[in-house]
């Protein structure tokens, strides 16, 4: 494990995980106990375009998990060849990990 080794990758990488760790602890604490329909996404012009229940964001969180993992094996494999790009990798996990938690937070405060 290199990417591990190497402070700064790990750092940004222990980042990325840790909000999105912070993001389940979220949706686990805000909509365990909700049976109703979530509003998933909502248009201005269209109105409510997708109903769904707490299993739909908790795929959304599955799906950011396997880009997280992608990422790291990515930065992994590429690391002896193109350090630049490990960084690339390690910043865009951030990045969507980032976005992930401020989506789930907008589904959380309109429903």
């Amino acid at each position: 494990m290199k990417v591990i080794k190497t402070k700064n990758l790990a750092i940004i990488f222990g980042l990325s995980l840790g909000i999105l760790v912070l993001t389940t602890l979220v949706v686990y604490l805000r909509l365990a106990e909700s049976a109703a329909p979530l509003i998933v996404h909502f248009d201005v012009y269209k109105g409510i375009d997708f109903l769904g229940n707490r299993f739909d964001i908790f795929n959304i969180l599955i799906v950011a998990l396997v880009i997280f993992l992608i990422n790291f094996i990515l930065a992994e494999f590429i690391f002896d060849r193109q350090r630049f790009l490990s960084f690339v990798f390690a910043y865009v996990s951030l990045a969507i990990s980032t976005l992930i938690l401020i989506a789930i937070s907008v589904i959380i405060s309109i429903n």
